[in-house]
């Protein structure tokens, strides 16, 4: 398959005009229009990720982060994303990245955990805002809540604020940083009693706490991990045999349990 053949495969599956506006979901590199054999599927754009690519002799990485999310100025070499790009083109391969997009897709990110943790009646936030709300198949305390998402997220731990006797059922997601202050007000107007994120700040928890919602960061990376599985395997059905697919066996998680 031609590169443009299988970009246009991967709008099918996120569609990039849906991103939000401040994102850079999309080509990141395009070294041309060549035959494309093999595809890496990654979370973000690292110097291990660019040895893997270069080892596996890939034609194009997807990735969950953008490699290019801020202004770019120049391609320089002697700075990190500047070598990645000068490496990554001298290797002919492209880039491409399916970010906010694929947390609002069918089936994305948001969805995706919400299946990990067999929620029912499960649908979108309102209007074209991120996020994924769903039911518990039972009610539980918040300390049994916290176990269950720590056990099927395979966490290795998680934040909480709340009482650990409060009873959930109504469970909000959004994976990657969405501990802001609008995102918890659209969780407790849609009748969540739980919401999951990450990176969620010190004032954000508090906000959560004096707003009477629970709330679990089970982090950055411990939400949007399955990004690599969830995206092959939505590849592979569209693709077949013309590809092949290459998931990612690097653990990109940044911190360690001390």
């Amino acid at each position: 398959m031609f590169f443009e053949e299988v970009i246009n495969i991967i709008k099918e599956i996120s569609d990039p005009e849906s991103a939000e506006e401040w994102d850079n979901s999309g080509v990141q590199i395009n070294v041309g229009e060549k035959k494309i054999r093999k595809v890496l599927i990654a979370l973000d754009i690292t110097k291990d990720i660019v040895i893997e690519a270069k080892d596996n002799n890939v034609d194009l990485i997807i990735t969950h982060h953008p490699l290019i999310f801020d202004h770019l100025r120049k391609v320089d070499s002697n700075v990190i994303i500047g070598n990645y790009i000068v490496e990554l083109i001298k290797a002919e391969i492209s880039v491409y990245a399916a970010h906010t997009d694929f947390d609002k897709a069918a089936g994305g990110n948001n969805d995706y955990i919400a299946s990990i943790l067999k929620l029912t009646n499960v649908k979108k936030f309102d209007g074209n805002s991120i996020g994924t709300v769903g039911e518990l198949f039972v009610r539980m305390s918040f300390e049994e809540v916290c176990s269950y998402v720590k056990d099927s997220l395979k966490s290795k731990n998680i934040n909480a604020v709340g009482s650990p006797w409060a009873t959930v059922r109504k469970v909000g997601i959004c994976s990657g940083a969405a501990g802001s202050k609008d995102m918890i007000d659209k969780a407790v107007d849609l009748g969540c009693e739980l919401y999951i994120t990450g990176d969620v700040k010190y004032h954000d928890a508090q906000y959560a706490a004096e707003k009477g919602i629970c709330l679990i960061d089970a982090g950055h990376y411990g939400t949007e991990k399955f990004f690599i599985e969830n995206f092959t395997a939505k590849l592979k059905e569209k693709t077949g045999d013309s590809l092949e697919i290459i998931p990612s066996t690097l653990n990109l998680d940044p911190f360690k349990s001390m």
